[in-house]
């Protein structure tokens, strides 16, 4: 039992680490978006799936979440599989089942999105799959972070 337990932990956390929310920089962009847009919270809350045309090679799928400003306009979050820090750019997925995507909404807590995604297998065939508890929650400023 006690063996168990701890395979779930370590399943757990690596599950979870597989996704992070960082800045959009120039993901942005229109000519990286790839098919529709959802949006939630009568308009709010927006995500979109975006592909920087395969570059890097293996890792150019991002979903971007775009909430209020609390200036004008609106944010934009990145959800990558490692979000963009210092001088280094963000590293996507290998692709993500934006069809998918799973929503449920909790008035304390914000909007959980569940996000599937494939990562890159460097020895060829299917990559792991997995998926990201997205939280996004409009309250404050706003914020959009992962959940185990």
């Amino acid at each position: 039992m006690r063996y168990a337990f701890t395979l779930l932990v370590v399943l757990g956390s690596a599950a979870a680490e597989a996704a992070e929310v960082g800045p959009c920089n120039d993901l942005d962009r229109i000519s990286n978006l790839v098919g529709q847009t959802r949006s939630y919270s009568q308009g709010k809350i927006r995500i979109a799936h975006v592909d920087t045309d395969g570059e890097p090679v293996c890792c150019s799928s991002h979903l971007l979440v775009f909430t209020p400003s609390p200036e004008i306009g609106s944010q934009c979050f990145a959800v990558s599989q490692k979000a963009a820090k210092g001088d280094e750019s963000q590293l996507g997925f290998n692709s993500i089942e934006f069809s998918r995507i799973k929503a449920s909404y909790d008035p304390g807590r914000g909007l959980l999105l569940n996000v599937p995604y494939t990562l890159y297998n460097p020895d060829g065939g299917r990559g792991k799959t997995g998926s990201a508890n997205v939280r996004v929650d409009l309250a404050d400023k706003g914020s959009v972070r992962i959940e185990p």
